[in-house]
């Protein structure tokens, strides 16, 4: 398998948390071959606000030894410029997704990384527009090809 360099969405690395699969097995093999794993900052928050709204003590635990694990990508001036032409594109076609998934959208493209999501829906909207790639860690590895529409 030749699994590109990703960036571990929200939902996944939840999963991850959760030792649900196949996604937790699947980041076992991502991590035998890059050793770290990479999320945006809009998903450490994502993860951290959760866990603190609802006192989840453990979670929160296991969160943070994960962390010392994985490379964690801030907002920099690439990426809000990405983030505003995505914008500026979507926009006037009515096609914009969340703020979030617009900004980790930006931050795998602008970082040249494959988005590891279970919301395919949530990024196809700007990789209809953006070579953006999407990788589906529910589909076997045999079956696993990044989508890309370049």
């Amino acid at each position: 398998m030749n699994e590109p360099l990703c960036l571990i969405d929200t939902d996944v690395l939840s999963y991850i948390l959760k030792r649900r699969e196949p996604f937790y097995q699947r980041s076992r093999d991502y991590l035998a071959r890059y050793e770290r794993f990479t999320i945006s900052c809009l998903t450490y928050y994502e993860c951290l606000r959760g866990y603190k709204a609802v006192n989840a003590i453990r979670r929160l635990q296991v969160f943070h030894e994960l962390l010392q694990i994985t490379d964690v990508l801030y907002l920099e001036q690439s990426i809000l410029e990405k983030s505003a032409e995505i914008y500026s594109v979507l926009k006037p076609k009515g096609e914009l997704p969340g703020e979030f998934d617009l900004i980790i959208g930006a931050t795998a493209l602008t970082h040249n990384m494959s988005i590891v999501t279970n919301n395919i829906l949530h990024y196809q909207t700007i990789q209809g527009y953006f070579p953006l790639h999407i990788t589906d860690w529910k589909r076997p590895h045999d079956k696993d090809e990044p989508r890309n529409m370049e």
